[in-house]
């Protein structure tokens, strides 16, 4: 009887521990969604063999050809504990990384990666981790946010896993900058990411007194098509070693345990080029070559070498547009007209529920037309809705601009919904007019706005305060008003050129470059030509020996295929919307062009089977916070801890359940 009532007992006890057990694993901590980010706490070599941190180090090798990086990254996993494990690990790229190679080293084998479509990619990982094979597999949850998970990893284990990614460099007033980002930061998710099944949110990180256990270094050559003036690297000490005018080499100079891997690697660099000059580089293929054509301004404009220009200025003022943001888009057209040069031209149109034009022929900036043009933006006021799409077909629609530089800019809050079909109409009517946008507003739609930006050939601008106002202000003013090469045209003469991206051209500006891609058949011979309008409206000519590019750079760029195919991902997946059409296209170039996207994933399995009791444990690589960046980031103001050392909550439901059949078993045993 005492048996059975102290039996009793203690299946109530194990009860509330099954319940409280199962809910702990179930229910997120207060404040937290399930797939929130969380601090964890490792576990030392006293407590708990340390198989909680598998990444040991990443090495970045990184090759820099005029505009294209080629970066190789290696991810060396280990296994220092006593179990077996999966390793997972989140980690961030460029937005423009192309990723098209992965390897996997293990046991003195390398094996090469696959591109698989995602699905199927993730099924056999899962069969090859149940088969107890080695196998990793990488997956794109953003478009600059990977996941790598190895699995299989046992003790004493030394894994190496390569990825190779490929991206275009970005220039910004006349400075290159490559940024090679090296944690992902926590992602406050409220809830949405659990309702919508995605858990990489749900990532360890590690406190901000904790370093980071894992190795980080990087390596860069850099060489240009044009004399470098000068290499800069603001974010890590480094080493610069000029090789030649046109090349140098980079090496992080840290000392031992600093921490480099918790803030983006920036690098920048200037052109010595006094003018606009181009440069080119080749690639032959088996089948189809391909170029890169970089047409970059002087780092320095004079008024002798800007173009006559020509402006349509689009002026939301709907209902949304009341109050800060009006004032200021009124503040900037007043600039903007006022900075106008005797032999420009100019347009404003203001769109709500309606549009209206100031006058249906460009006006010449005089002095009379500039009062006229602020007297019409001075009279307007918000009102009615955004019929965005009708006032870009009239602006896109207006006479003028021939032989000018002519730049479309849109003020807006961009708060419409149809992003997607107005990025379209921008990209297909475009011409041979460049667009430009400026946000205003606390909350303004970026999607709009970068997309449709990019989709014109021009910049975005945002501004969220009042006191951002002036600044953001002057930056566009700068970045619309230096025209440097207007109209440009791209013609050869001796090979034969094809598939050129973007076209039409847009111009290039003081504050970037024009870089065109393209294919060539035939023999590195024969010429490019630019042509274009340059300062003061004299015709501009640039000749491109292929012959001597091949001799300079070589006819070796694999990057360039890659760098095409990815430039389409992007505009299936920026701008239209992803239907099943575009959906298959775009699996259909990663499969062929061996390209990481949200439909493809890299997969590499080494065939043979490990010899191992149980199942790995799946173990999430705890990230560094990134620098200056405060714990309450994770979590909000109280975050959620792990315990690395210690059994997750749902597990002590699990103990007590085996307990209590432990305990019936002796029972049984005992009444026998």
């Amino acid at each position: 009887m005492a048996t059975s009532t102290a039996m009793k007992t203690l299946l109530r006890i194990t009860y509330f521990a099954l319940v409280y057990g199962f809910l702990s694993a179930a229910s997120p901590a207060a404040g937290e969604s399930p797939s929130a980010p969380y601090f964890q706490i490792v576990g030392n070599s006293d407590e708990r063999p340390n198989e909680q941190l598998p990444l040991k180090s990443s090495a970045a090798k990184v090759s820099i050809d005029g505009t294209i990086a080629r970066v190789r990254l290696t991810q060396k996993y280990a296994n220092s504990g006593s179990v077996p494990i999966e390793a997972i690990y989140v980690f961030p790229a460029s937005t423009r990384a192309a990723v098209h190679g992965m390897t996997l080293t293990t046991g003195g084998r390398v094996i090469a990666a696959r591109v698989k479509e995602s699905v199927k990619a993730k099924a056999e990982y899962e069969t090859a981790k149940t088969q107890k094979k080695t196998a990793a597999l990488l997956e794109e949850h953003r478009p600059n946010v990977f996941q790598m998970s190895v699995a299989n990893l046992l003790p004493g284990d030394d894994i190496d896993v390569e990825i190779e990614w490929t991206e275009t460099i970005p220039a910004v007033d006349s400075t290159y900058e490559f940024v090679f980002p090296t944690v992902v930061g926590p992602r406050y998710t409220g809830g949405s990411a659990a309702a919508k099944g995605e858990t990489w949110t749900a990532n360890p990180h590690l406190r901000p007194a904790t370093p980071s256990p894992a190795t980080f270094s990087l390596d860069a050559t850099l060489s240009t098509t044009l004399a470098l003036a000068e290499v800069t690297c603001p974010s890590h000490p480094v080493a610069v070693d000029f090789k030649a005018k046109d090349r140098a080499l980079v090496k992080i100079s840290s000392k031992p345990g600093e921490e480099n891997a918790n803030r983006d690697f920036i690098l920048r660099w200037k052109l010595g080029n006094d003018r606009v000059d181009a440069g080119l580089l080749l690639h032959r293929g088996a089948s189809t070559n391909h170029f890169l054509l970089q047409i970059a301004p002087p780092p320095r404009v004079g008024l002798d070498q800007i173009p006559p220009r020509d402006y349509v200025i689009v002026l939301d003022v709907s209902g949304s547009m009341a109050g800060f943001p009006l004032d200021t888009a009124k503040d900037l057209l007043r600039s903007l007209v006022r900075g106008l040069r005797p032999d420009d031209t100019f347009n404003v149109v203001r769109f709500a529920s309606d549009s209206g034009v100031l006058s249906e022929t460009p006006l010449p900036a005089s002095a009379a037309n500039i009062e006229l043009a602020e007297q019409f933006i001075d009279s307007q006021t918000s009102r009615g809705g955004t019929e965005l799409e009708a006032a870009l077909r009239r602006s896109l629609a207006l006479p003028g601009g021939e032989n000018r530089s002519r730049s479309i800019l849109l003020i807006t809050d961009g708060y419409v919904s149809a992003d997607a079909e107005t990025a379209d109409l921008i990209r297909q009517n475009i011409g041979a007019a460049n667009l430009f946008t400026f946000g205003i507003g606390t909350a303004v739609n970026r999607e709009l706005l970068e997309s449709v930006a990019r989709a014109g050939g021009g910049e975005p601008v945002i501004v969220t305060t009042a006191k951002e106002a002036g600044p953001a202000a002057a930056k566009f003013r700068e970045m619309v008003a230096n025209p440097v090469l207007a109209k440009v045209q791209i013609s050869a003469e001796g090979v034969t050129l094809g598939s050129l991206t973007p076209d039409p051209h847009p111009d290039v500006f003081a504050v970037r470059p024009l870089v065109v891609t393209g294919t060539w058949t035939g023999e590195p011979k024969g010429r490019i030509i630019v042509r274009g309008i340059g300062g003061n409206g004299a015709p501009f000519e640039k000749s491109i020996d292929l012959a001597e590019a091949a001799v300079a750079t070589g006819l070796d760029h694999p990057a360039l295929p890659v760098l095409w195919a990815r430039e389409r991902v992007r505009r299936l997946t920026d701008g239209v919307k992803r239907d099943e059409e575009s959906v298959r296209e775009i699996t259909a170039l990663g499969l062929s062009y061996s390209l990481l996207t949200p439909y493809t994933s890299f997969l590499a399995v080494d065939e043979t089977p490990r010899d191992f009791n149980g199942v790995a444990q799946s173990v999430k690589q705890p990230l560094p916070l990134p620098k200056g960046v405060s714990e309450a980031a994770v979590g909000g103001a109280s975050p959620m801890v792990k315990n690395a050392s210690v059994p997750e909550p749902g597990s002590i439901g699990l103990i007590a359940f085996l307990v209590v059949l432990l305990a019936l078993q002796r029972q049984r045993d005992a009444e026998a």
